[in-house]
Order: structure tokens, then sequence, then C-alpha cells
């Protein structure tokens, strides 16, 4: 944080490098964004994947306000068209020509596709992150789509002019009037109604505190005009820049964040009815940024841009277009390893100039107050710094973790120790002046790669071993699922600390509502809600958890009957079928022992609540119990057996099937039994694990029985069809 200037911004160096996808790697030398780490020992591991629920979108306990996104209003339009040839020169003199005209274009709204952006948001780092690396919204996007400049005067700097202190009296006095009618608040309906056309000499700063209000800076849900945007539209009145970027770029990190603690919150409800509204969130920022922002990075999710005419903003490409149907985006997020854009301002667009930091050749520029404003801006880019917003939140940015997004290269992102700083400090760090230091700017054209190292680390399951061979990129090895961290620290990605501060969030209808609060929901990673988790099991995961859950209904006590119902399982008959599916498995381990009992008398086994004798400790030289969700299982040295019998799984096969089809009546849905079936049509050998060993059963032999098992399946699913 303490970095302001190029020199430790940017570093130098020829490192192995290779393409984020893979391939061969190369040494040459690269450039990287400061703070990096050329180590990869003593960092965290890196983040759980989140899902979000996975009913539509419209049937969550949850409602969601856009106050940021407000619709197009044809009166707003007709303002900005009269004003325009008279005032146009003093918007491009203050940076902000492109962000007011970028308001008379609609940009429709896909809830589904912006729950599913916010599902990847990390509340620690301020970046979305995927199976493939990390990427976020910067201080460049809110400049190139939205239009906000990002140098120049503070949003909460104080007057000093007298000529400027007057023309906001009378911005105030306008303000009371307004509040004076039958509304009883100054709605912007009542501010456009008296001033648009007036000819009032303040009619241009009235209508920039619109603007403002309505689509940039928005402090209320109201509608209203608000005291403190009254600065800022005196200042750009006059030409003056303010710099909105980084205000904006707050409150849409603000956002996100409140948005995503919702959906993880929501994740902790297991039953719930349909007209339920368990959650009410209000969102001030201008997230119609957030979408335009996936359109341009991800070709599978964005719809067909509009031509653009000379001297439309960069945002009109979306205008009033729909986005193309995805099954599930979430998935489609993280399949786009290959084809994500991390310049997509760098391609060249009909009637769109590019800025002066997209050249065709790279460069290296000196750092003064003579430089092009844009070079500043460019540089502004790269600064790790703090976001101060226009009520003093505070957010943090780090460009060192999405340096490709900016055409550099990309090593493990170093860690930036927080401070305690006041929104004043916090601005004086941002906006101190970058001198007598060069600066690389890459070429347009450049691609961007990563240190062997960074993909190394970030994708640890390039080193596959046992069951970790079938762990995505980029996620924990399966074995360490139970144990990276409760809570939100599991959320955190690499190269990060924990955060232990969050509060957990209410279960169940106790948490009625959440406008701009902090919340967090515990994620244990055996919840009975949640069904996600579960379906990514192996058949043998999924079997103890459900025992566990069991004894947790037992023997856990609960603030009240209806909060332990929800929090244990859904459906009783389901747990009590797979119980008698370990009961039926455990018959066929004591056969199997009893086969072997004359040379392998070590121990006994205790699984699935049915407990043997142990047998005399002079016939076993180890043994050693372990308690897991109140049963006990007795861990031994395996012995490889190949006496197996098929005989030996009747009593198992024919309690599994009895239990689906008892539950079946019972139960409303089957998916995780059903996809457990599934799995088993692609196994060609059964391996019944016991305490004395692995049994081998010949694929022919267990054909039949997968095939009558899947008839049992495809009958259970036409009978909960017909339900």
């Amino acid at each position: 944080m303490a970095a302001q200037s190029a020199d430790v911004m940017l570093e130098e160096r020829r490192e192995l490098m290779v393409s984020p996808t893979g391939g061969n790697p190369t040494r040459r030398i690269a450039h990287f964004l400061k703070p990096s780490t050329t180590s990869i020992n003593g960092l965290p591991s890196l983040p759980i994947p989140f899902r979000i629920p996975g009913t539509e979108p419209q049937e969550w306990p949850m409602k969601v306000y856009f106050h940021g996104w407000k619709s197009q209003k044809s009166k707003w339009k007709l303002w900005v068209e009269a004003l325009h040839s008279a005032h146009h020169s003093t918007w491009k003199k203050a940076g902000i020509y492109d962000g007011i005209m970028a308001t008379v274009y609609e940009i429709r709204r896909d809830d589904e596709l912006v729950y599913a952006i916010a599902a990847k948001w990390c509340l620690e780092t301020n970046t979305f992150v995927f199976p493939w690396g990390e990427a976020t919204v910067t201080l460049e996007d809110v400049m190139i789509l939205g239009g906000f400049p990002v140098l120049g005067k503070s949003v909460s700097a104080p007057f000093k002019d007298k000529e400027m202190v007057e023309t906001e009296e009378r911005l105030i006095a306008e303000r009371l009037q307004v509040v004076r009618t039958k509304a009883q608040k100054a709605c912007q309906n009542g501010w456009m109604n008296r001033l648009m056309g007036s000819g009032s000499p303040i009619e241009h700063e009235a209508f920039l505190s619109m603007w403002l209000s309505r689509f940039v800076l928005s402090t209320k849900s109201n509608c209203t005009i608000e005291k403190p945007v009254f600065s800022i539209a005196i200042r750009l009145a006059k030409g003056i820049p303010v710099a909105l970027g980084p205000a904006v770029l707050a409150s849409i990190y603000r956002d996100l964040g409140l948005l995503k603690q919702t959906l993880m919150a929501l994740t902790k409800i297991v039953k719930y009815k349909k007209k339920d509204s368990v959650f009410a969130l209000s969102l001030l920022a201008p997230l119609r940024l957030v979408q335009a922002w996936v359109w341009e990075r991800f070709p599978a999710l964005r719809p067909q841009p509009k031509p653009m005419e000379l001297g439309e903003p960069r945002l009109s490409r979306w205008h009033k277009v729909k986005g193309p149907r995805v099954e599930n985006v979430g998935v489609a997020l993280d399949l786009e390893r290959e084809s994500f854009e991390w310049r997509p301002y760098a391609r060249a667009v009909g009637n769109w100039d590019f800025p002066k930091f997209y050249g065709e050749r790279e460069e290296w520029v000196l750092m003064g107050s003579g430089l092009d404003k844009e070079l500043q801006a460019f540089a502004q880019f790269l600064r790790v710094c703090k976001l101060v917003g226009i009520d003093d939140s505070m957010e943090c940015y780090f460009p060192h973790r999405v340096g490709m997004q900016f055409g550099m290269d990309q090593d493990i992102p170093g860690h930036v120790h927080p401070r305690n700083e006041t929104p004043e400090v916090a601005w004086n760090n941002y906006s101190k002046p970058i001198n007598d230091v060069k600066l690389y700017i890459p070429s347009r054209f450049f691609q961007a790669d990563v240190t062997t190292r960074y993909l190394e680390w970030w994708n640890p399951s390039a080193k596959k071993e046992g069951n970790d061979a079938l762990v995505p990129p980029g996620f924990p090895a399966k074995h360490n699922l139970t144990d990276a961290g409760e809570g939100n620290d599991a959320l955190v990605p690499p190269g990060f600390p924990a955060k232990h501060n969050r509060t957990d969030a209410g279960e169940g209808n106790d948490a009625l509502h959440h406008d701009h609060s902090t919340f967090h929901a515990k994620h244990g990673r055996m919840d009975a809600g949640d069904s996600s988790d579960e379906d990514q099991m192996t058949i043998r995961e999924m079997f103890k958890s459900i025992r566990n859950l069991k004894c947790v209904g037992k023997n856990s006590e609960t603030a009240s009957t209806s909060t332990s119902k929800t929090r244990v399982v859904r459906n009783d008959s389901l747990i009590n079928s797979v119980d008698n599916i370990f009961q039926g498995v455990t018959s066929s381990e004591k056969g199997i022992e009893n086969a072997n009992d004359e040379s392998n008398r070590k121990t006994a086994t205790t699984a699935g609540g049915l407990e043997r004798p142990k047998e005399d400790s002079s016939r076993s030289n180890s043994e050693s119990v372990t308690m897991v969700g109140g049963a006990e299982e007795v861990n031994e040295k395996e012995n490889e057996s190949n006496v197996g019998s098929p005989a030996m799984m009747g009593k198992s096969e024919k309690a599994m099937e009895d239990a689906i089809r008892s539950s079946a009546k019972k139960a409303p849905t089957m998916s995780r039994l059903e996809k457990a079936m599934d799995d088993t049509s692609k196994i060609k050998e059964m391996r019944v694990m016991s305490a004395i060993g692995t049994i081998e059963i010949p694929g022919l032999d267990l054909e039949a029985r997968i095939s009558k098992l899947e008839r049992v399946v495809a009958g259970l699913k036409a009978e909960r069809f017909r339900v």
C-alpha cells in the first residue's frame, strides 16, 4: 500500500513463462505488477468452489432491488439532447461526455447472469475467482465502459471559491421547493419538472445533479436528489475533472460483496415456501457495468453487439440487446478458460477510438505532470490502493492480482498488508502524483502469460495423485474439503490471508432484511441443507455423510423443534433407507470375515450403528478405533483377497433395492441415489470395502445386477414424474 511510484508498481525480470491455458514454457523478459512473490511456500490453499441455489432465481426467498440500475426515461433523454449542443465541450473537458451519453442507452438486466457472476466474487480480494484464475472490474473498466474519469478532484473535496458556494446555496434552495410539493421529498421527477428547460442560470448544474443522483452515485433508494452531489455537479459544470471512477468502483465492489453474502446465506435455508421473502436487499451501485463487463469478456455469454455510430460511447454496443439463453451460467463461466478475453478493449471495434495506452508497439514513457492524461490514467489503473466512495466508505483495489487485464504478465500476487487509513489519507495516497520514473506500456497486440510457478500454484491438481486426480484445476484436493477452513476462510483465494471478522447470517426466517449490512453464513462441508455438495460426493462419502447427519439429528439439542428439523435431513425415510443399505453391506462384510476367519482374525468392525464384539486383543497386533458421527469404525491393515463370490452381495443388493423402492413412496426426489446408481454403470468391477480388505467381483457377474438396479431407478424416475 505504500507503493507510490512506478518503479515499485512494476518490475521487469527474466522468467519461465507459459500461456494461462498451458503449453510449452519459454524463458523471456516479462513485466509484472507489484507486489508479487517468487515463492509458493506458506501460501493459503485455493478457494473452495461456491454454487448458488439450483432453482430459478424467481423461486428464491430473496428480493433484490437494483436501485442503481435505473430504467430509461424519455424525458431525461430530451434533457440530454437539449443541453448537448451548448455544453458537450464542457463535458469532454471534465471527462464525463461518454458517461452522460451512455445514460440514454438501455442495458437490459439479466438477473441469472448477475447472480452467477456475483457468486464468483471474493470479498477478501475484490476479485472474481474462477477455476482458471482471477479477474475483476477495474478502474479501466469504469473509465471505458462507464465513461467516468479516474483523475481529478475528490468527490468529497470542499469548496474554496465564493461563487461555487453561492451556486450550491441556490441548488439547496431549489431542492427545498421540490420537497414542499405533494411528494414531500426531493424526488427526481419533481426536480426535472421544475428545472428542465426553465432557463435558470443553474439549469446545467441541476442537470448534472440529476445525472449524478440517478446514474452515478446513488446514496439512497428513494429516487431523490441528494445534497452531497451538488459540489460535484458545480465543479463539473465548470469543466473541472472530478475522479468519479474510484467512487463508482468502490460502490460496485461494495454491492457485489453484499450480493455474494446474501447468496451465501441463501444456501443455508433448507425449507421455505415460494411466497416467503426471507431476504430483501437494496443495491445502489451501477451494476449495469458489471453485466457489460461480462459481455465484453465472455464470448459464450454475450449477445450480438450492435454496431457503434461515430461518437457513441462503448456501452452503446449493448443497447437493448438480450443475452443468449444458457442452461447453467455458473458452469459456463468456469468453462471459459480458453476464450476469456483479458483485454477486450484492445480489439478493433468500428467507430471506436483506442485510448492512447493501446498503441501498436510497446513503449516506456517518462511519468510527469506534462504527460498525456490518458497515459496518466493508465498508470493509475496499476496502483494498489484504497478506493474512497462518496459516503467515505473504502474498498481495496488489487490490480496486481489481475495483471493480464492490463497486458502485463502474471506472477503469484504478493500479500498487501492492511493499513488503518482515514478516507482523507486513502485519497491522498490514491492521488499522489507519479514523477520522473518510467512506465512500461505494452502493445495492444501482446498476449500476456503467467509464470510456470503461478500455474503450478493456481492449479495444484496438475500433480495428480490418487483421488486428487479428479479435482478440477484451481480447486483444493478432495481430501482437504472437510478441513479447508470453516466459515469464510474457505472462500479466500490464494495469496491472501483468511478473514475472521464475519458475523453469522441468520437462518430461516430470522434474517428478514438485509440493507447494506454485513453478515456471513457458516459453511460446513457436510451441511444437510446443501444438496449441491452431496452431488459431488462419492457413493461411500454420501453414505457416511447421511449417517453422520442422522447422529447429529439424534444427539444435538437446538433452540426450537422447527429449526432442528430443517438442519438435519429433509426426509427421514431417505436416511433410514441408506442405513438399511449400510446394514446390507455390513452383513456382506460379516460373511466375508467369517469366510476368512481362520486365517485372518484381527479385529471386528462397527459400521452403520451395528456393533460386533471385538476379538481378543491377543489375536491382533494393531487396532485403532475412529469416531465418525457417533459410530465406531476400526481401521485395520487391508488384506487383498480375490476369494469373493457374487453370492456374498445378495443381501446387500436386496437391501439396497428394497430400501430404494420403499423410500420412493415417501421421498419426493432421489437425485443423490439415482446419481449413485448411474455411476455404477460405468464401473467394470465393484469393490466392497471391509475392515479386512477389498473383495473383487467379476464384471460379468456384476452386469446383471447393474442392469437390475438400473431398471429399479428407471421405475423410480417414472414414479417421481407422475407425482
